[in-house]
């Protein structure tokens, strides 16, 4: 009987809660490894736009970074995308990635799906470099684990 009234309490509030929207935007940066054939470093910010809501909450993030190969000496900076279509799910995006040995560069894309726990992003991914200017010099299928840091929250309202 208790359940009963505490469900019949919470409907009109559940209900009533559904017709605020809010977003949270989130800033901050971003450390990480990414694994494929070398080990790269990486860092960079990150911009996270989530919806606060009942039902299938949507998450986006722009995100700008740079990366460094050091045993190949391959410096590159990459511009990504993601998408998560509710809390527990997981995150689609792509990125546009450029990297230069400092003679020659290559430009490329990569498509990705990960997972976003906490501050912790995981992604896997495969680089396409339509000319690549590197023989081997660069990862191409990657694992990628970052830790996000937000610094600044600013909620608001739709």
């Amino acid at each position: 009987m208790r359940k009963f009234l505490l469900i019949l309490c919470c409907l009109p509030v559940c209900s009533f809660a559904q017709g605020f929207k809010f977003s949270k935007i989130q800033t901050g940066p971003y450390f990480g490894l990414q694994q494929g054939k070398h080990v790269v470093i990486e860092i960079g910010a990150e911009r996270r736009l989530k919806e606060v809501k009942l039902r299938s909450p949507n998450s986006h993030a722009l995100n700008l970074g740079l990366n460094y190969d050091y045993t190949n000496r391959i410096l590159g900076a990459d511009l990504g995308y993601w998408f998560r279509p509710n809390r527990i799910a997981f995150t689609f995006g792509g990125i546009i990635a450029a990297r230069s040995n400092f003679y020659r560069y290559s430009l490329g894309f990569s498509p990705s799906i990960g997972y976003k726990i906490w501050i912790v992003h995981a992604q896997a991914g495969y680089y396409f470099y339509p000319k690549s200017a590197f023989t081997g010099g660069t990862n191409n299928l990657f694992l990628s684990l970052r830790v996000v840091l937000t610094q600044h929250t600013h909620w608001k309202r739709k």
